[in-house]
């Protein structure tokens, strides 16, 4: 067969069927799976992130279970023993507590924990002030969250720090039967 100066043979026209048809399949390559997988790669990346996120979280937990995992919420009955264990803590850095009041229990609406806020009034080295401060993280019955602290300078005494606290003490919200 001929066209114009061309002349087509059986192993010309196989080439050329073949040229039309990977042009035809890189054109549709081109057209749908190149955009597919450029979004590919950009949701895979987003997973790697998400991957990475939940691997630092998970770390993180592990972590903190480690340090923080002879902790437990103590309930409204056995919330004395929390406060001794904060007053003994304080005495062993050098607080001396002048007075300790417990306020009376808060549950806001559908926490599953409860408040002891605990007024204390102490008198202590400004060095030791900031070490008792700084170590209530320590505490192994109770978790404490400092709420406020006011501070008044000793006239006498620059370095002795008399301040007025009031800390949060966390409670499990729920009594457990004995």
């Amino acid at each position: 067969m001929r066209i114009g100066n061309f002349e087509l043979t059986k192993n010309r026209l196989l080439i050329a069927a073949l040229a039309a048809a990977a042009a035809v399949i890189l054109l549709v390559y081109l057209m749908l799976f190149a955009p597919l997988m450029q979004r590919l790669g950009i949701k895979y990346q987003e997973c790697r992130v998400c991957e990475n996120e939940a691997i630092y979280a998970r770390n993180t937990i592990k972590d903190a279970g480690r340090l923080y995992g002879d902790r437990v919420l103590m309930t409204e009955k056995e919330v004395s023993v929390a406060i001794d264990e904060l007053a003994k803590h304080g005495k062993d850095i050098g607080i001396n507590f002048i007075s300790m009041t417990p306020r009376e229990i808060v549950q806001e609406k559908g926490a599953k924990y409860k408040m002891l806020p605990v007024e204390m009034e102490i008198e202590a080295e400004d060095q030791k002030f900031s070490e008792f401060l700084g170590s209530l993280d320590e505490l192994k019955l109770a978790l404490i969250k400092v709420k406020s602290f006011d501070i008044i300078p000793n006239p006498e005494d620059r370095t002795r720090l008399k301040a007025v606290l009031v800390v949060d003490m966390y409670l499990s919200g729920q009594e457990y039967a004995e």
